[in-house]
């Protein structure tokens, strides 16, 4: 019988088959499919991301980390009952997208988090500009929009985001919440987010409090 330490170990190994077929088999055993995502699915990713930033592993591993995740989501959303996100909020859309980089896997997961806690969510993936979140939010009609930042100049874009916003006049049209690899409260708050997240799971706690609802 595996456990959900075999699929965080298989995800760390970027065994997508692997992490695939223990996937469905824990999901099938009955676990809770919140514990398969957060405790194998994400801290396999995790894992992966520290090599990274201890130079055991490149650029590609955490391409090749997101794809392994994107083939193991998918059974997790489709196992989640209407009992596991009672109480959801509805009506509160979000608008999630990575600012200039194609390196997503941080934002996929803020997006799955979203998804499964009631969240109607819009996203735009990646390589975005400032321009690119500004035109879709205001095409779709969003309440929030939650900016992935991965590389130092995707982080000046963001500040030249909420310059864009509150240029137009609409900064108070839409709560702003960042997060991602060289991000920080500080930073955040210094270009005029509304939040910051240091994990995945953070957005849906920061869009709960933002957006006032349970």
């Amino acid at each position: 019988m595996v456990e959900i330490s075999d699929l965080r170990k298989v995800v760390g190994e970027l065994k997508q088959k692997e992490a695939e077929e223990i996937t469905k088999e824990l999901l099938a055993q009955g676990l809770d499919p919140l514990m398969v995502l957060e405790d194998g699915i994400v801290q396999g990713l995790n894992d992966v991301g520290e090599r990274f930033q201890a130079k055991k592993a490149i650029i590609p591993d955490l391409v090749k980390g997101g794809i392994v995740a994107r083939t193991c989501i998918p059974y997790v959303e489709a196992a989640l009952s209407k009992e596991e996100v009672q109480g959801a909020p509805k009506g509160k859309k979000i608008l999630i997208g990575t600012m200039l980089s194609q390196h997503n896997i941080g934002k996929n997961l803020v997006s799955t988090f979203l998804s499964i806690n009631g969240f109607d969510v819009v996203d735009i993936g990646s390589e975005n500009g400032p321009w690119d979140f500004y035109q879709k939010a205001e095409e779709v009609g969003v309440d929030m929009i939650a900016v992935s930042v991965m590389f130092i100049p995707a982080r000046e874009k963001v500040a030249e985001f909420t310059d864009l916003l509150n240029q137009l006049g609409v900064r108070e049209k839409y709560k702003v919440i960042v997060g991602g690899a060289i991000t920080s409260k500080k930073w955040a708050e210094s270009i005029g987010a509304d939040g910051w997240g240091a994990q995945a799971k953070d957005g849906v706690e920061l869009a709960k409090k933002l957006l006032e609802v349970a």
